[in-house]
């Protein structure tokens, strides 16, 4: 008897429809998931982008940058604290150019940690110097010096070494280098520091003709100068961050009171606060002029371009060439305060001019104060007996405790009757 198999081996058409159905089904919510857990991330606004105008824009006249280095003092040659780098406009490489030293922020030991802004102001048409003043283990109360010995070398190396094919540095009509300070967190107290003394004719250092200190820090640490004595035409921008945990506010007002000297409509107080609108949140926190992304949510962004590039090279420009004064000695105009406009059309939250910050309130709490509670001899002496005095104050710190030893000594000496301690018998 045949058996008819033709029923059991037929496709079912129905169980391949179903199966077909299912698995569209299957794919479908897939796919409408992926697209519920991917929506909100995508939807959010980004940062605004870069000007293609102005101080903080990419209209560069220059498009390349020449780096140069390292070179080290000639009388301390491979000693890390006396290193710098030289970065020139190139592309094309003009005749001449003002010279801007950049004094960077503590351990911040690399140029690559500012790449992208000193590139911006090398491109902008400066030379600009790059010099490191600490190895991580070094003393405060040496950095001044070695800031200050590197960078009238670099100048000197400018000017005179002709057989290496620098750009030449742009002098005034006394012959003297045009010159001026950019500085971060401890580099911008720094800055400050070598503007000081840069009215020492005995120095030799040439006065700058601008200032610009970013969220400056290590007051109380790093020894004090006279700033009533920097150069009453120095235009000067100083700026402090909200949520900065690392040096808040205190020496940025420090350094604003201090230079009564400046008239005001030669220098600014800028506030920045933070914006979570988009995303990378604009976070107005110490790291931001960094252009590693190093505890920071981004590498470069928004603040870059209209914070550090559009203050620095707006007061570069006000300084030499009488242009692009509103961006950064406005008194609160809109080219000043501006941040952009995220992706969606809404305003980034504007910096503040702060025309009188003593009472300036933040969310960060300050660490630094002018006297610090632990010590630091020497700059509590230049707080208490005045900077001339300061090395003589910070001796004095130094000798009272070898001096009671010393008498301790004498006094056991004469308890034993004047014989001397029992040595060890050979």
């Amino acid at each position: 008897m045949k058996q008819d198999i033709s029923r059991s081996t037929r496709p079912s058409t129905a169980g391949n429809n179903r199966r077909t159905k299912i698995c569209a089904i299957v794919g479908l919510s897939v796919c409408l998931l992926a697209l519920l857990f991917a929506g909100p991330a995508s939807s959010q606004p980004s940062p605004p982008l870069q000007p293609p105008l102005g101080p903080g824009g990419y209209d560069y006249p220059h498009q390349g940058v020449t780096t140069l280095g390292p070179y080290y003092h000639p009388w301390h040659p491979d000693q890390e604290n006396y290193k710098y780098y030289i970065f020139e406009p190139a592309d094309p490489k003009p005749e001449f150019a003002p010279v801007v030293l950049f004094i960077h922020g503590y351990a911040a030991l690399q140029p690559p940690a500012y790449s992208a802004w000193l590139g911006h102001m090398v491109r902008k048409g400066y030379t600009v110097v790059w010099v490191n003043y600490d190895t991580g283990l070094t003393a405060p109360w040496g950095y001044a010096n070695y800031v200050e010995a590197t960078w009238t070398d670099a100048l000197k190396r400018l000017d005179t070494h002709w057989w290496e094919s620098h750009v030449l540095p742009e002098k005034d009509e006394n012959w003297e280098i045009k010159t001026a300070i950019v500085g971060h967190s401890a580099g911008a107290y720094l800055a400050a520091v070598i503007a000081a003394r840069a009215t020492d004719p005995n120095r030799g250092i040439p006065i700058p003709y601008a200032l610009v200190c970013i969220e400056p820090g290590g007051l109380g640490l790093i020894p004090k100068e006279d700033f009533s004595r920097i150069d009453p035409s120095t235009k000067f921008v100083v700026l402090a961050s909200d949520e900065d945990e690392i040096v808040c506010k205190s020496t940025a007002q420090y350094l604003w009171k201090n230079t009564p000297q400046i008239a005001d409509q030669d220098k600014d107080f800028l506030f920045y606060r933070s914006d979570r609108h988009g995303e990378p949140e604009q976070i107005a926190n110490h790291f931001f002029p960094n252009s590693s992304g190093y505890n920071d949510t981004a590498a470069v962004d928004a603040r870059d371009f209209y914070i550090t590039y559009k203050l620095s090279v707006g007061l570069l420009n006000c300084a030499f060439y009488g242009v692009h004064c509103d961006y950064a000695l406005g008194q609160g105009s809109p080219e000043q305060v501006d941040m952009g406009v995220w992706s969606d059309g809404r305003p980034n939250l504007p910096l503040q001019w702060i025309e009188d910050p003593d009472g300036l309130e933040t969310q960060c709490i300050d660490k630094f104060e002018d006297r610090p509670p632990w010590g630091a001899a020497e700059a509590q002496a230049a707080d208490r007996f005045g900077t001339a005095a300061a090395r003589r104050g910070a001796s004095i710190g130094w000798l009272l405790p070898l001096a009671i030893f010393l008498l301790f000594g004498f006094f056991l000496f004469m308890r034993r009757g004047g014989r001397p301690f029992p040595g060890r018998r050979e």
